[in-house]
């Protein structure tokens, strides 16, 4: 009786969907999660925009050429420049304004640093930054993927709810129309029919209750893989009690036959712990290149052009070039600080590994933990199931012989009621478990 108790509905809303409908398994659900997902989508936007940063600190170390060309109309007042030519002897006076005339300049310029220690330092920790950018969105896809797969599961457990209330609702709606039988025949009591009726009533109130909690599951579901709320999935791998596979069994819920241990050694690299890494990496070459700054930087510049009064007559080629040293020898305590700024982003960094390491060997603990126990609670529940199945055919039929009251039936079917959502939950608690322990063990491309 639990196999078609727990039958799935899956078929039942595949014939009620039309171009909506969305099969999907959970390793789709989960690579739709990576696609789709809010959180995965602006991690690797993060990312992209890493690599632009990166770009722009390779830009400040090469070359930089640029034209400029002016042409000016122009006179010069030499008073008021400070500038006089008195008159000698028979020569005429220089002239105190000279102008207007017109002149014209066009050249090339260019530069490039010979000596930049801070900006090739900053070129490195931006190439850090992006590595810590890819390693984060990795992270965050990893995440996201999770989430799609939790909110497959929650659905898979939803409508497995809602199926056990359907048939408790139909168990219950046979016991009245029994009841009201037998009262009728003069075997029953009003009271026992009124009875009946309150458990019909009870197990309508369970199933709207479930066909919200399914309908707000379909929705979180389609949200995070990026559908259309409208849409009607159909789920490819439901739990498995839905599947008629066997509860309790470690092959059946596809589990690792063997839990490993929780040595972070033995598992592939965490990319939590990785991008914990690079980012103490990215804020050592920060701390390098802002010791650096106290470096003297040596430019090469130069321009080479036509300059003239004409262009097309008396204009003339000049070129410039020159070294540059800069050194900033003091600007007010600004340097200082933002060394202080930077020892602590070096200081939080150590504090993230260790946390990052923590809180993997945390979760790979407690998923392990929970995957064993709920194991054995999806025994449980089974066997409960079965019992409280039993006991209440029998009650039924002692019911039926006249032997006993419905009050008998209707304690057996909310014991009934009971088991089924205690295995349904365990069942679903072992799914999650698994799905934690996967990711905390970096294996969730195993599904």
């Amino acid at each position: 009786m639990i196999h078609a108790l727990f039958l799935p509905i899956a078929a039942a809303l595949a014939l009620q969907a039309g171009s909506d409908t969305v099969r999907v398994g959970l390793r789709q659900a989960m690579d739709l999660g990576r696609a789709a997902g809010y959180q995965a989508a602006l991690a690797r936007s993060r990312a992209a925009e890493a690599e632009g940063r990166l770009g722009e600190a390779r830009g400040a170390l090469l070359p930089r050429v640029g034209a400029t060309a002016w042409d000016a109309v122009r006179s010069i007042d030499l008073p008021a420049m400070g500038l006089s030519f008195p008159a000698s002897g028979d020569a005429p006076a220089f002239p105190n304004k000279i102008g207007p005339f017109n002149a014209q300049d066009a050249r090339v310029n260019g530069r490039v640093s010979l000596i930049d220690a801070a900006g090739w330092n900053r070129y490195r920790a931006a190439g850090r930054a992006v590595e810590l950018g890819r390693l984060e969105a990795e992270a965050v896809e990893e995440n996201s993927a999770l989430s799609a797969a939790e909110a497959y599961l929650a659905l898979a457990r939803a409508r497995a709810l809602l199926d056990s209330r359907r048939s408790e609702l139909a168990l219950a709606s046979q016991l009245a129309e029994l009841s009201l039988a037998q009262k009728q025949a003069g075997s029953a009591a009003q009271i026992e029919v009124l009875r009946a009726q309150g458990q019909v009533s009870a197990a309508r109130s369970a199933l709207t209750a479930a066909s919200g909690g399914e309908e707000r599951a379909r929705y979180a579901f389609l949200r995070i893989i990026g559908k259309d709320l409208d849409a009607v999935p159909v789920l490819s791998d439901p739990l498995p009690i839905a599947a008629g596979m066997p509860p309790g069994s470690a092959e059946a819920a596809g589990a690792p036959a063997e839990t490993p241990g929780d040595s972070l050694s033995a598992l592939p690299p965490l990319p939590e712990i990785a991008a914990a890494e690079k980012r103490k990496q990215a804020a050592l070459l920060e701390m390098r290149s802002l010791r650096s700054e106290l470096i003297p930087t040596l430019d090469l510049a130069g321009d080479y052009g036509l300059s003239g009064r004409r262009l097309n007559a008396r204009a003339e080629w000049t070129e410039n070039i020159m070294l540059q040293l800069n050194w900033t020898i003091w600007e007010g305590g600004r340097r200082r600080a933002r060394l202080s700024q930077q020892a602590e982003r070096l200081r939080q960094a150590d504090l993230g590994i260790r946390e990052a390491r923590l809180a993997a060997r945390q979760d790979l603990r407690e998923s392990a933990s929970a995957m064993r126990t709920l194991r054995e609670e999806s025994a449980f529940s089974l066997e409960r199931v079965r019992l409280s199945e039993e006991e209440e055919r029998l009650s039924r039929e002692k019911f039926r012989s006249g032997a006993a009251g419905n009050l008998e039936v209707i304690s057996a079917q909310a014991s009934v009621s009971l088991a089924h959502q205690a295995y349904i939950d365990a069942i679903y608690g072992y799914g999650r478990a698994r799905l934690e322990y996967l990711k905390a063990a970096h294996r969730l491309s195993e599904i």
